[in-house]
């Protein structure tokens, strides 16, 4: 036998033995890993479901902590001068203009209308004198009271 076949022969030899050990080292394997999740089945399902319980806990807390993140994010917003500026800033450009024309349109309809405006400002005075005498009414009611109980006391004690 030449040494070229037998170097053959010795590496198909080890290639041979090397496939058998990987058999018996992967049944070995496959027994242990059959045994073990056969074994742990029941841990393994109670740790997924730990995992599963801390998992939606934490769910929950992470939920609350956003939320109270964007309330004090919104509160310290609403609150900061540079928003105040910037609001104060858009209603000098949009509301003064409106209600300046608004207040002209009104003015000039009054103006056009003055038996409207004389019977508004007849009215305004009605109400506001009938509020007086309210007024005026109602604080003597509550003058007479305190006389009669001041009158009332006076009486008894010269009784006495």
């Amino acid at each position: 036998m030449n040494q070229l076949t037998r170097l053959r022969d010795v590496l198909v030899g080890a290639a041979v033995q090397a496939g058998e050990a990987t058999e018996l080292t992967l049944a070995a394997v496959q027994f242990s890993a059959v045994h073990i999740v056969v074994t742990t089945t029941a841990s393994t399902r109670q740790r997924l479901a730990d995992l599963a319980g801390r998992g939606a806990a934490e769910q929950a807390r992470a939920r609350q902590r956003a939320a109270r993140a964007l309330d004090t994010a919104v509160t310290a917003l609403a609150t900061s001068a540079i928003v105040d500026r910037m609001v104060d800033a858009q209603l000098e450009r949009v509301l003064r203009p409106l209600v300046q024309g608004i207040l002209d349109d009104v003015l000039a309809m009054l103006e056009q209308e003055p038996d409207r405006i004389q019977a508004l400002v007849r009215g305004q005075r009605d109400t506001m004198v009938d509020e007086l005498i309210g007024r005026i009414r109602s604080g003597a009611s509550a003058g007479d009271a305190a006389v009669d109980r001041i009158t009332a006391r006076v009486l008894h004690r010269d009784s006495l």
